[in-house]
């Protein structure tokens, strides 16, 4: 195989490949920790607008 005019032997490929892998890995393990990053500030938004929001009438007890 020839890349950029140099024929690249097995331990090139090899590298070649396990390069292209470890940058696919690095790739959807970054993806994987930004959606879980979005995930924890929307439940933390939506925990905090539910505190703040009335639940409702309190009559002042469980018999109202």
């Amino acid at each position: 195989m020839e890349l950029f005019g140099r024929t690249l032997g097995a331990q090139e490929i090899a590298g070649l490949v396990f390069l292209l892998g470890a940058l696919a890995l690095w790739a959807n393990v970054l993806r994987a920790q930004m959606r879980e990053r979005r995930w924890v500030r929307k439940r933390e938004a939506e925990l905090k607008a539910a505190k703040k929001e009335p639940g409702g009438p309190d009559h002042g007890g469980p018999w109202g």
